[in-house]
């Protein structure tokens, strides 16, 4: 008699015995293991969210804190629009950040607001000559460019206005503005609310923006931004915040900038105060 075939081991055999169907199955079986086992290998743990480490024994909390928003968010306003020398007081800066003034303060998004004024730079209207020699026309394209559609006219028509406003009570440079109020925030504002298109929020705005080329500004932080500072636990004493940055007013210009962006992009929780 011929002898019987030995038996596989249960469960396992030869799957060359077997249909396709089934080899196929035993495939996609051992795929879903590996796959399995590789990814319990390789998945990163799950991110913790970041936040700012805490002042070791000995270090001002507030100054730690206020040293870390200024290495991470506290770029100088207009930086990065391509002005020469944006810390310097020149006409054209000071007219830049009346722009950026008008414009953020609108009831439009802050990234329309930045990309409106890049082109109104880009456009050279920071230069009153080339702003008075300007066209309605042009100024609402250059508007449309960036984006500010919402009030391009209207705002095309301030710009017009705001040229001749310069150019007939400033001889054509904004810092005869400061020197007419001398030096005196309180009369500064008063002076600059009168260019249309610019109410309180713009003067808040420009107050922070301006004080490192304007210093009698400073210390100055917006209320708004005032909020978070005190979120982030710094407390609402500008007077000690402007202790902390040495009574610098670049620096206070760019702690207030910081803020802003803190406040804008929603970071608070990154210098929030441990519940612990």
């Amino acid at each position: 008699m011929p002898r019987k075939q030995a038996a596989g081991p249960r469960g396992g055999g030869d799957l060359s015995s077997h249909g396709p169907t089934t080899r196929k199955r035993a495939r996609e079986a051992d795929d879903e293991d590996t796959k399995g086992k590789e990814d319990k290998e390789t998945k990163p743990p799950p991110s913790k969210k970041q936040e700012t480490k805490p002042a070791t024994s000995g270090e001002d909390p507030i100054k730690h804190k206020v040293d870390i928003l200024l290495s991470k968010y506290g770029t100088l306003p207009l930086a990065d629009l391509g002005l020469p020398d944006p810390s310097s007081p020149t006409p054209e800066n000071v007219l830049a950040l009346v722009y950026n003034a008008m414009l953020t303060s609108a009831r439009i998004s802050h990234e329309l607001a930045h990309k409106s004024v890049k082109c109104l730079i880009e456009a050279g209207y920071q230069d009153i000559e080339t702003l008075r020699k300007s066209t309605w026309e042009e100024r609402t394209e250059v508007l449309t460019k960036g984006g500010y559609t919402r009030y391009r006219e209207k705002t095309a028509t301030g710009m017009g206005e705001l040229a001749d406003f310069v150019t007939e009570k400033y001889d054509s440079d904004l810092n005869n503005l400061l020197k007419k109020a001398d030096s005196s925030p309180p009369k500064i504002r008063t002076l600059l609310k009168e260019i249309k298109g610019i109410g309180n929020v713009g003067l808040d705005i420009f107050c922070d923006t301006a004080q490192h080329i304007w210093p009698c500004l400073a210390p100055f932080i917006d209320p708004r931004s005032m909020k978070t500072a005190q979120q982030c636990g710094l407390g609402d004493d500008v007077e000690k915040l402007w202790e902390t940055v040495g009574k610098d007013p670049e620096k206070m210009c760019r702690l207030a900038a910081a803020l802003t962006t803190v406040r804008l992009e929603k970071k608070e929780k990154e210098f929030a105060p441990s519940s612990d």
